[in-house]
Parts: structure tokens; sequence; C-alpha cells
């Protein structure tokens, strides 16, 4: 019994050396859980983010030098509102304006509300009390809780993509300072779409240094409308607008890549194009903005170079007037602006 005892002891220690030596073993060849290396970033990395973070205190600098103010805005559609009535805690509510504008409110029933300031319904509302007899001097409080009916979407390279309520009055900068500023590789060039009530069509290109440098310039800081689109695109696009298939901004792949090449991306030119009227516009980094006429016939044939694009350039597609699929295409080049402006084709 003793000696089986002994046997027994002796198996389990070596059971137990063995696995410490596998445990050690797998720790010194990697197979056990390693701590993961730090890659320190690289001098252009550490640069490059220093930039953006300069750049981002520069926009939440001048959105706050605009000041949007929420008085201005006017209610709308999806709104939700909270009431107050200083007389009669009974009379005051939270109301959410319906899909025609109206909202309905203790004792007056349904009133249009879509377009007035907080203020005017206030006062509209106060009207009603004491015009109806039910309160002598009424006094109302308007506050709008949620601003659901105008918004605007700032979608691509910032810190809080997505819809964000327009307060009043806000222009490019405000709307960026919302989204919380641009990551840290968002290219030097914004986009923004807008769709007009008759329908007719504008995009513009705006450079984020100039629109720095002039964040007082209204052509450049654009008060935004309900609806707009504003696109951050990453460093290394183009951005292909006007007479294509598929406007839109495009990366330029394997670090290199042609007009016709960047055309073919937006899927090609669409019918009613005039490869005559085709423009490649660059911004330098002195401020300074080329613009290249080129023709893409000649470019098939050989006739004249294909050129290069670079990062932030803009290629404009214009229509050819005998086709009319357009009424009307308009083209503005400001300083550091590029905008396109054209109406829906002919049903």
């Amino acid at each position: 019994m003793l000696v089986h005892a002994i046997l027994n002891l002796r198996i389990t220690s070596l059971r137990a050396i063995l696995i410490v030596a596998i445990l050690l073993s797998a720790s010194c060849f990697g197979g056990g859980n390693q701590a993961p290396t730090y890659i320190p970033p690289s001098p252009e990395q550490i640069k490059a983010k220093q930039e953006r973070k300069q750049l981002n205190s520069q926009i939440l600098f001048s959105s706050v030098s605009s000041g949007s103010n929420s008085k201005d805005y006017l209610i709308g559609p999806t709104d939700l509102l909270e009431v107050d009535v200083y007389e009669s805690e009974k009379l005051s509510d939270e109301v959410r304006v319906s899909s025609r504008g109206f909202v309905t409110l203790p004792l007056v029933g349904n009133i249009q509300v879509d377009g007035l300031t907080a203020r005017e319904l206030e006062e509209k509302y106060e009207g009603l009390l004491k015009s109806e007899g039910y309160i002598r001097n009424p006094h109302v409080s308007i506050s709008i809780v949620e601003y659901r009916s105008k918004v605007v979407d700032v979608m691509g390279l910032v810190n809080e993509p997505g819809e964000h309520e327009l307060i009043g009055r806000q222009t490019i900068l405000d709307a960026l300072a919302d989204a919380k500023g641009l990551t840290d590789n968002a290219g030097n060039t914004i986009y923004l779409s807008r769709t007009n009530t008759n329908g007719s069509k504008e995009s513009y290109i705006i450079d984020i240094d100039q629109l720095l440098k002039e964040s007082g310039d209204p052509q450049l800081n654009m008060v935004v409308q309900p609806g707009d689109i504003i696109f951050v695109p990453e460093a290394g696009n183009v951005y292909v607008e006007g007479a294509v298939k598929s406007a839109g901004s495009y990366s330029i792949e394997n670090g290199s890549a042609t007009v016709s090449q960047m055309i073919s991306k937006a899927g090609g030119i669409a019918s009613y194009a005039d490869q005559d009227e085709v423009k490649l516009i660059r911004y330098h980094s002195d401020g300074q903005r080329q613009i290249t006429d080129l023709d893409l016939e000649s470019i098939r044939n050989g006739a004249i170079a294909d050129p290069v694009v670079q990062d932030g350039d803009a290629i404009i597609v214009g229509t050819d007037g005998t086709k009319k699929f357009f009424e009307s295409f308009r083209l503005n080049l400001g300083y550091g602006l590029v905008g396109v402006g054209y109406d829906p084709p002919d049903s």
C-alpha cells in the first residue's frame, strides 16, 4: 500500500512539472496571450493630428462667433413644443406638431403653427384665450423641446455624423461644430448638396482653409437650409459633378488617377453632357485656384494628355444646350467656392 501511494505521488508530481514546462514553453514561443506591441505614431501622423485639432478649434470659435439664435426658429411639422399657461397648470402640456403643421391646444382646439416663431405662437394662443373669454389676461410661454422639422445631414469624416437640428439661423461652420468637428483623416474640402423647393439642384465645393480665413463671408460660410447635405470626404478624394451619371466624391486608388478615370468612377458622362465643356478645378497651397478647360473627346483620341488628378480636385462636366434635358446649367466660381446648379430634367 505504501509503495502504491509513493508511485501515485511521483506520477502526480511529474504531471505537474510537465504542465508547468508546457506553459513556460508556450509563453516563450508566442503561444500564450501576449500584450500587443505598441507602435508609436509617425511624425506625419502626429503633425496631421495636431493640425486637425487646431482646425477643429477654429471651427468651434468661428461657430460661436457667428451666434445662431433660436428665437428666429420657425416651427414646423414633427417639432415638440412645451406650452405653459401661468394662470392654469391644467392648460400646460407638451404637444407635437402634426404633419400638416397643426397642434391641438387646451380650450382652443386645433391651430395652425407652421412657420411661426415661438413668440408669435405665444401671442396667438394668448389672443385666443382672451378673445374667447377663458382667461382675462393670459400669460403663455412656448419653448421648443425637439427641433425635428428642420435638420441638416452632416456626413463623412466628422466626429458625430448624422442629422443635426437647425436652431435658428445656422451656417456651414455651425453645422460642422454641431458634428463635433472633423476627424484626423478628413480632407480639406466640403461638399454641400441642396434641393430647392422648385426641384432645382445645387452643389457647392468649398475649400476648408479658405472658409476659415473668410468665415464672415456669406458666400463661403453659407447659411444652411433644411434638407441640405454636408459631406466631408476622406483625404485623397476627387469630386465629380455636373452631367455625369452618379455625381459625388471618389477616392484616388493606387495613389494615382486621371480625369477620364474619375469620370468613369462617376458612372461616365450622361446623355446630355457636352464633352467639350469639362473643367478641372484645383486649389493650391497658397490659396490660388487653377481652372483647366478640357475636351474629353480629344483626351480619348490622344490629342491631349489625360491630366492626373490630385487630392481635393473638382471635375465639372457641362451640359449640351441643344439637348433639352436641362432647362439651365449654372456654374458659380467664387474664391474658395465652386457652385453647380441645374434644373430637373424635362418630363
